[in-house]
């Protein structure tokens, strides 16, 4: 039932799921202290959001906790708004339309070049799967566990911030890797780029979770990675691709929504937020 990149990222915080009898699917929740915060749209369908929502409002309240709900899309925060809660728009969630992938023109030029210079790069694009037990034998197109670390490692140290913004930093691409695809980059042989992708099912979407470059990979890597497997994903079929939100993007999104006190606030404070978050390389 998933519709928001979110619900999925937060899976392994969640310290509870409302559910209700009766009504299909359920809303993750996290406690912590006082606060409970349900992450994205219920993992259910668009007809039991209201009530999964009233049911954790009333669960907070008999709690005495403060509800909140971050990040959830347009659709869902008009439920919310519905039942008295307060909006705030702090970032956006681009999806790709695969009919229209590769974007001709002028708006696709930066990734064409990104592509030609990997393949001068000589960078070998493949998808692939993991190798989770030691008792399987090394073969093309298997991720090892140890490689796939290291990648991590290499780029969590690389990373702008030194903060760990909850879940957003949680780097675990091999979590749940039946449900996953996974497409990978090698200089080599050497595993320099690896994209993990989830399925959200409820929008006929996958979403490139972990985009992981190796900090000595060429800087083609990251790009030309994700066209390869926007590539592979229309070829199969699928209708759309994200990858994730963009906290305080410049393109809004939810235009007639009108601006609030905290949104103004927040973006005046982008230029100092940035010297620790990379928004515009988002």
């Amino acid at each position: 039932y998933a519709v928001n990149p979110s619900s999925l990222a937060a899976l392994r915080a969640m310290t509870h799921m409302v559910v209700l009898p009766g009504v299909a699917g359920g809303l993750g929740v996290q406690r912590v202290g006082q606060v409970l915060t349900a992450s994205g749209e219920p993992l259910a369908p668009p007809a039991s959001w209201p009530a999964l929502a009233s049911a954790f409002l009333e669960l907070a309240r008999q709690a005495g906790a403060t509800a909140c709900f971050a990040p959830v899309g347009s659709e869902f925060a008009a439920i919310l708004e519905g039942l008295g809660l307060l909006t705030v728009r702090l970032g956006s969630a681009p999806y790709v339309h695969l009919d229209d992938w590769p974007q001709t023109g002028n708006a696709g030029a930066r990734v064409r070049e990104a592509v030609n210079r990997a393949k001068r790069d000589h960078l070998v694009f493949a998808q692939t799967r993991p190798r989770l037990e030691e008792s399987q034998r090394p073969a093309d197109r298997f991720l090892g566990q140890s490689e796939v670390g290291q990648l991590c490692e290499d780029w969590l140290r690389k990373r702008r911030a030194r903060v760990a913004f909850h879940w957003i930093f949680q780097l675990d691409p091999l979590s749940f890797p039946d449900s996953k695809r996974y497409f990978e980059a090698r200089l080599e042989g050497r595993l320099v780029g690896l994209i993990a992708a989830s399925p959200l099912k409820g929008r006929d979407c996958w979403y490139l979770e972990d985009i992981l470059r190796a900090e000595a990979a060429p800087a083609s890597t990251g790009t030309a990675l994700v066209a390869y497997a926007l590539g592979v994903l229309k070829a199969d079929g699928v209708s759309m691709a994200t990858l994730g939100g963009v906290p305080l993007a410049r393109e809004r999104g939810w235009d007639h929504r009108q601006v609030t006190p905290l949104e103004r606030l927040a973006y005046r404070l982008r230029p100092l937020l940035a010297l620790a978050y990379s928004f515009n390389g988002l």
